[in-house]
Formats: C-alpha cells, structure tokens, sequence
C-alpha cells in the first residue's frame, strides 16, 4: 500500500493541467505531421502526371517535321512522336498519373500494337521498297534499336503471315481503345491477356464490375501476388546468380525467402479476404519487399494512418525525459527527500515507486497519443475504417479481430523496449543526480535508433552487431510497418522483435537493477 501512495504522491507533484495541454498539442501537431507525411508518400508513389513528356514530344515534332527528306526510320519517329503526343495529351487531360493502368496500359501494350501497326503497314504497302530491304539487312538487337529489331522481325514473315498479324493488330488496337474509353477497370482486367495461377481475386474484380482506381478492392487486385513461388534456389544457383547482391550468405537467402513466402501467403488470403467482404485491410507495401514496387498501390486508410502510433514510442520518450528526466535528482535539489528518507518507508520503495510511476507516465502519454491520432485520422480519413475489424491470418485462414484491442497488444510488446530506454534513462537520473544529463541522453536516444537504422540497414556489416542491442527497437514502427529499413536489415540479419524484447528485458533488469543498489547505497547529505 505504500508503494501505491508513492506512486499517487508522484502523479500529485508531477501532473498538472497546462502540463497535460501542452503535451496534447504536442501530439496533436505530431499527430498532424505523421499523417500527412505518410498520405504524401503513398500518393506520390501513384506516379507523376504526363505534362513534361508531352513538351518534350511535342518540341520533337515540330522539330523533325520540319526536315525535307527524311529517312525512313525519321518517318518513323515522326509518327510515333505524333501518337505519343495524341495519348499524353489524353493522359494529361484525364489527370491519369504513370502509374494508373490506363498509363500502365498505354506504355505496356497500346503503344507496342500502334508502333507494330505503322510498321506492318510499311511493309505490306513496300515489300519489295529498297529503303525496306536495306533496313532487313541490319543485324541489329532488340536493345539497341526496336525500331530496326521490329522490322528485322518482319523481315522474315511472308505476306499471308503479315496480313494475317495485322488484321489481329487492328483488332487488339480497338479493343484497347475502347477499354479507354469505357474507362472501367473492370473491362482491363478482363482483356489484359494475364494468366493467373489463382483466378479468385481475377474473379471478384471482374464479376463485382469494380470500375475507379479509386476503389480500394481495385487496389487490393494490384496488391494482390496471383503467383507466389515457393521453389528457393539451390546453393549453386544462388552463387551464379545476381540474389548474392543482396544476401551476405545463402543461409540469409534461405531465411529472408522463407519468411518472404510465408508472410506472401498470409498477405495474399487478407487481400483476397478484404475484396470479397468489403473490408479495407492495413497492410503497407514496401519496394523493397516487393520487387514490382507495389508501394504504388497502397492507400491510406484510418487504420493505416493510426498504425504510425508505433513511431510514436520515440516522441514518447523524448516527452517523459523533458517532463520527468529529473525524477530522482530533482528530490534532492530540491531537499524534498530528506523527507522521504525521514519517513518510515523503505528506499528500495521509494525508487520503485518512482520507476513504476515513469512506465504510467509513458503509457499514459502514448495512450493519449492514441486517441489524438486516432481522431484526427477518423476526420481525415473517416471514422468507418477505424470501427470496422483488423483482418488477421491465424492458423491457415483469415480472422476478423478487434481492430482497437490488437493494437493495444501490439503497443504493449512495442512498449517494453522504450521501458527499457527508461530504464536506462532512471539509472542515470540515479546516479549522477544531475536533470540537464539525464534530459540530454533521452533526447539523444530520441534520434539514435533512426541513425542506427539507417547505418545497420544501408552501411557497412560492421554496424549489423547493433542489431543484437536494445536501441533500434526502441522504434518499433519500422518492424511493425515491415518498412524499408527493417527490410534491409532483414535480408543480413534475424532481426526481429521477439528478440528486442527478450534483450529488452533484460536491459531493463541490468539497469534498474544498478540503480537500486547505487540508490541503496548512497549517503544522502541533504
């Protein structure tokens, strides 16, 4: 009981009304700043629009039409710049970024059939031409030049094949003209030509007649890995080929893709899940996970936006060291504890109870951090999302769970080693005494663990012994989030947070545990 009027004693001496609005509006503006931060990164990744590439062709062809005697490959860089400048000043007027798949469309195939067009038709009208002769006796490849790789293609079809390949051109060419036009998602999916392993997810976009990118289940479809291979290299293979780039060893090779499946085919059922029952789901796409850059079709949702509570741990930790980093010095500038000392209370008491009164005053300050987030991402986003349930994939199948009550739990593992950077934060409020050292060390440990992210994830392996201390999971975000860094790290290292909470723990056994004794054993003078 006296442990618990400690605690309350502390709240007492340490809490206040303009202390606890000047921390709320600390985290609201935080708040604010994360949010639009995150929803300008997932919208820049949608692409950029098509007004500097239509300068560039349009002053390419004012520029080469105006040149007498053209060559024919000239004639035919005229007329591509002319239909590239048709199609990006469509793609401007539509406001369709390069990443939409009308845009995905345009470059992936339409442009293809138009350009295999004009130059079946060169041939059919010119077969026997000198110009077209001379131009099938280049050698030339692919990479070097289409245009010349493209005839050189051509050169070797008799007419009847010719014929037969531009009926099928001009066909396909107005079947994507009207998907164009139609505008529909649904319709590209339908006639894109893919083949999936897995119809399911081909099925829903279809048959639910999904029509705007907009649509967060037309997203899911872009999310979606129709195919996830599950064959790993042998050890050969590995060293012949360009994976060593990336893996340090085989045996990281082996781990990464092993979990890189396995996360895959749990990431695979949520998407499918999400579209067929209509609820958004939370996963976030990093590039380098996924090597189609898939960071292009996430979008923000609520769910997502209050996800970034996790980076909050490091906000947390600079707000208690300011508010509270003199904890125990403080007492004795102050000559306050010579009253404890005096009172018939034990000191190993008196220093837990402030210990314990440090981790509620960290739970307090991230659960406020919560809520503020939480509401300003149900007014930016909708509160919908928020209400609606975390789709989990839990023994082979999805589940539906309490979005809010996941969180909490997933806060509460993210919690313990930012109690352990308290804990070290308590030891030296302990044994130096001094508030300004104690304030300046947490607020170094509140930019260290980006630093260290960065140096473990993009530096040399000198820095990945690092990973094996507490302070890069005091930012659990990056871990949570699957983000760029924890991926890097990931492909040299186990890193992983069952880890940083058992070295956590540990931490904050050594470092409490040093601070009790010291404590114990100082001679108190004041």
């Amino acid at each position: 009981m006296k442990i618990i009027r400690l605690i309350k004693s502390e709240f007492l001496k340490n809490y206040s009304w303009k202390k606890f609005l000047m921390i709320t509006l600390i985290l609201f503006i935080c708040s604010v700043g994360l949010v639009e931060l995150n929803d300008f990164y997932v919208n820049s990744t949608k692409g950029i629009d098509y007004g500097d590439d239509l300068e560039y062709v349009q002053s390419q062809y004012e520029l080469l039409s105006q040149k007498e005697n053209k060559s024919l490959e000239e004639e035919y860089q005229l007329y591509d710049f002319k239909v590239r400048k048709e199609i990006y000043q469509y793609l401007k007027d539509k406001n369709v970024k390069s990443r939409d798949w009308k845009a995905e469309l345009i470059h992936g195939q339409f442009l293809r059939l138009l350009d295999e067009h004009y130059i079946l038709k060169l041939f059919l009208e010119h077969r026997e031409d000198d110009d077209v002769q001379a131009i099938c006796k280049l050698d030339k490849t692919y990479w070097e030049n289409s245009f010349e790789a493209t005839i050189n293609h051509y050169c070797k079809k008799t007419d009847v094949e010719l014929e037969t390949e531009y009926d099928q051109n001009e066909k396909e060419i107005a079947l994507y003209s009207e998907l164009l036009k139609e505008d529909k998602f649904y319709l590209y999916v339908q006639y894109s030509n893919n083949y999936f392993e897995d119809e399911e997810m081909y099925k829903l976009v279809v048959n639910h007649k999904i029509e705007s990118m907009e649509d967060f289940k037309a997203l899911n479809y872009m999310q979606y890995p129709f195919a996830i291979y599950e064959e790993l290299k042998s050890e050969e293979d590995f060293n012949r080929g360009a994976a060593n780039d990336w893996f340090s060893t085989y045996q990281d090779y082996i781990r990464y893709e092993t979990k890189h499946i396995k996360d895959e085919k749990a990431e695979q059922a949520i998407i499918l899940y999400s579209t067929k029952y209509n609820i958004k789901h939370d996963l976030v796409f990093d590039d380098t996970y996924y090597d189609s850059g898939a960071t292009m079709y996430s979008y923000v949702t609520g769910k997502t936006a209050v996800n970034l509570i996790f980076h909050f741990s490091l906000i947390v930790i600079l707000l208690v060291g300011v508010t509270s980093g003199g904890i125990i010095s403080k007492e004795h500038s102050s000559g306050t504890i010579k009253n404890l000392i005096t009172a018939p209370i034990k000191r190993w008491k008196i220093l837990l109870s402030k210990f314990i009164y440090l981790i509620l005053h960290m739970y307090i300050i991230w659960l406020l951090a919560l809520v503020v987030l939480s509401l300003y991402a149900g007014i930016r986003y909708g509160f919908g999302d928020l209400l609606s349930p975390k789709l989990v994939y839990w023994n082979g199948k999805v589940v539906e769970v309490n979005y809010y009550l996941y969180l909490l739990k997933d806060m509460f593992l993210a919690s313990i080693p930012v109690i352990a950077c308290l804990s070290i934060l308590f030891f030296l409020s302990t044994i130096t005494l001094n508030t300004p050292v104690a304030t300046s060390v947490t607020t170094i440990f509140g930019i260290l663990p980006l630093i260290l992210w960065y140096l473990c994830s993009n530096m040399s392996s000198i820095f990945l012994p690092l990973t094996k201390t507490p302070f890069l999971y005091f930012d659990c975000g990056f871990i949570f989030g699957k983000q760029e860094f924890y991926m890097d790290l990931l492909k040299k290292t186990d890193i992983n947070l069952n880890y940083g909470i058992i070295v956590s723990l540990i931490t904050i056994v050594i470092f409490y545990g040093i601070s009790n004794i010291v404590y114990l054993r100082r001679d108190i003078k004041n």
